[in-house]
């Protein structure tokens, strides 16, 4: 373990591009210690502040840069093969687009300060339409000025103790261990959530199954609006509705039915949330589908039409 500190402590540059090029490209990292560290550095000498700004900026637009065209050629596809490599694969999709509703600019100038989502941002405005040069100015904006705050928050306590080469090796070694752990817990959270998922979810074909026997049930659409934007079709009599909406209606929700819930979350994540969230609400017969949306169209089950509505009473009584 030594050795290999005394390893990373040679090399910060190195570090420091390695850490942001695999943090940009959607590994479950966080940058924001290792920038800290580096301003810690810089205030002792070991790197210089210049320098370690201008790599960390051009990891965050090379890996970004990529994302939003990958996000304008591909859409949802992108979206989901980032989510499945983060920890946090029920809430990467949805709070970007969450964010998106609230302001582009105000999310692409914020979105590294939110981790999770970070990575995930560039590939909606991609997605969204967003125009290359106004992704461009407004995301390169946020980046530098989340990176210099980062970085000053690491120099100026250092230099101002005037003990910077002693202090800066030990903010540095802090900050590994920091993000050791972090990818730790996230990791020990997300195989938690996944084995509670699989014990709970139902197959598209007992669904179908459950259709063509004229079984009553209530099937609820979880997809935000950017994720039917390339396909608005619903599974056969669902309704549309957002998964905040849902816990906010539990009491409409028949206790005596099965409650079939899909999104377009990799491992099915929003609909597991939710079906967790109503059983603490005493609604046990709710299941997420196995493969969501994606998986149904898939097998060439058939689509209806949306329903306009968020929500349709009657199809609750």
């Amino acid at each position: 373990m030594k050795s290999i500190l005394h390893l990373v402590l040679g090399h910060p540059y190195v570090v420091l591009l390695g850490s942001g090029l695999l943090e940009r490209m959607g590994a479950p990292l966080l940058f924001s210690p290792v920038l800290v560290a580096a301003g810690s550095l810089a205030a002792g000498g070991q790197l210089r502040f210049d320098v370690a700004v201008w790599i960390a900026l051009a990891t965050c637009i090379g890996g970004d840069t990529l994302w939003y065209e990958l996000g304008r050629k591909k859409g949802d596809s992108v979206l989901s093969m980032l989510c499945r490599i983060s920890l946090e694969p029920d809430t990467c999709v949805r709070r970007s687009k969450i964010f998106f509703e609230r302001g582009v600019n105000r999310t692409l100038l914020l979105s590294k300060w939110l981790p999770g989502v970070s990575h995930v941002v560039p590939a909606v405005a991609g997605l969204s339409g967003v125009e290359r040069q106004h992704f461009f100015v407004i995301n390169t904006a946020g980046s530098a000025i989340w990176i210099l705050v980062l970085m000053l928050a690491g120099y100026l306590p250092v230099e101002r103790t005037h003990v910077a080469s002693a202090v800066a090796p030990i903010v540095f070694e802090a900050s590994l261990v920091v993000l050791a752990a972090n990818i730790g817990v996230k990791y020990a959270r997300r195989r938690k959530f996944l084995k509670e998922l699989y014990k709970s979810r139902i197959t598209p074909e007992d669904v179908r199954r459950m259709l063509d026997s004229g079984e009553r049930m209530v099937i609820l659409d979880l997809r935000h609006p950017l994720d039917s934007v390339a396909d608005p079709r619903t599974l056969p009599g669902a309704v549309r509705v957002l998964p905040d909406e849902v816990t906010s209606r539990a009491d409409t929700l028949p206790k005596d039915e099965e409650i079939i819930l899909y999104c377009t979350c990799p491992n099915e994540a929003t609909s597991a949330r939710v079906a967790q969230q109503l059983q603490k609400l005493g609604i046990t017969r709710v299941r997420p589908l196995q493969g969501g949306f994606g998986g149904w169209k898939e097998l060439g089950y058939p689509l209806a039409d949306p329903t306009d509505v968020a929500w349709v009473t009657a199809n609750l009584a």
